[in-house]
């Protein structure tokens, strides 16, 4: 019996280069390199160790009392006389993660190893309330932590905040609303007729969060992304959606045919920004985005960097060549060390 003979590797490649030629003419090369970017992003290696030496941990510091989720992880280096803070708000669609994400993880473990106390804030989520809990949420936090500076060993008067994706949305809401704005959730200490006060931020870190749910639907379509792709993309949120398409419609309660004022421009970060609102023109604002999104379009953090360098106010962007939402590669030590040397010069040292 005759052995077969082996077709030539060309035979198999042929077929697949012809199917790759064929997708990139019905798709287009730009949402090729998206998915491709997407698909091959490398990871980066955590340390799974959980202890600390380099200063005081305060685990699951409660801020309020309306839900066992409004807690902050409180990390405080020793040697450091009164180090700024730097507030930390994880992502996740408002619906998913905790304190402990991974990238609030990648935050705090290096930068309270130089020289700046840390705080991951625990928020309530959309599953468990609506807009805008999360939102007051972060302010709350923010009142808590900075009335009782003294007492954990920290700057309250130097005072940054991170967030990504979701929580850079909350980040920069915090940072660009007014100091009196969704303050009906109360800190410990806080009574109806007194609030502590919101401190102004030195500085605002927005990791790839959405800043304006409206143009965040057309910047795809704007950057020629295939529109089925985010979509897909996106699909791990369809368990806790139920009757809502989205996960901003879960968080809102409303479909988008259903949206109105509130929703369109009080819940804009980029509207809030376009007029001034948080009286704070000091303040200096880091936008980092990778530039391979496909959850949240890089285009969201360009219109934000617009809209704040048209009003004169200090503010930069980083895109990111081939990252895409999330991407460990803006975790690197070498990213964080610029976002550090950023966040020393906003507090002018």
């Amino acid at each position: 019996m005759e052995n077969k003979k082996k077709r030539p590797v060309w035979r198999y490649l042929l077929p697949a280069l012809v199917i790759l030629v064929a997708v990139v003419l019905v798709v287009n090369r730009y949402t090729v390199r998206q998915v491709w970017c997407n698909v091959f992003a490398p990871t980066l290696p955590m340390d799974e160790s959980t202890e600390w030496t380099g200063g005081m941990t305060y685990e699951r510091l409660a801020y309020a009392n309306d839900s066992d989720a409004q807690y902050v992880d409180l990390y405080v280096p020793e040697g450091e006389a009164n180090p700024p803070l730097f507030v930390l708000i994880h992502g996740g669609g408002f619906a998913f993660n905790d304190a402990q994400s991974r990238q609030a993880q990648f935050m705090y473990r290096y930068f309270r190893d130089h020289g700046f106390a840390c705080a991951s804030v625990n928020y309530r989520l959309s599953t468990e309330a609506a807009y805008p809990a999360a939102t007051e949420d972060v302010k709350a936090a923010v009142r808590f932590l900075c009335h009782n500076a003294d007492q954990y060993g920290f700057d309250g008067q130097r005072i940054a905040v991170w967030g990504e994706s979701a929580g850079g949305y909350l980040a920069a809401m915090a940072a660009l609303s007014a100091p009196d704005a969704f303050s009906d959730t109360l800190c410990l200490g806080e009574t109806a007729e007194e609030r502590f006060p919101m401190p102004a931020f030195d500085a605002l870190v927005d990791y790839y969060g959405c800043i304006d749910f409206v143009t965040q639907r057309q910047n795809f379509a704007q950057e020629g992304l295939v529109s089925w792709i985010p979509t897909v993309a996106n699909g791990w949120a369809n368990d806790v959606l139920g009757e809502y398409g989205s996960l901003e419609e879960l968080w809102f309660r409303k479909n988008y045919a259903d949206w109105g004022v509130a929703e369109t421009v009080e819940a804009s970060p980029l509207q809030r920004a376009m007029r001034q609102e948080n009286g704070n023109p000091t303040m200096r604002t880091l936008l980092v985005h990778g530039d391979a999104d496909i959850t949240v379009s890089h285009l969201q953090s360009v219109e934000l960097y617009d809209a704040l360098t048209a009003n004169g106010e200090n503010a930069t962007l980083w895109l990111v060549p081939r990252c895409k939402h999330a991407d460990d590669r803006l975790f690197t030590d070498a990213q964080l060390s610029r976002v550090a040397d950023f966040l020393w010069a906003a507090f002018g040292e």
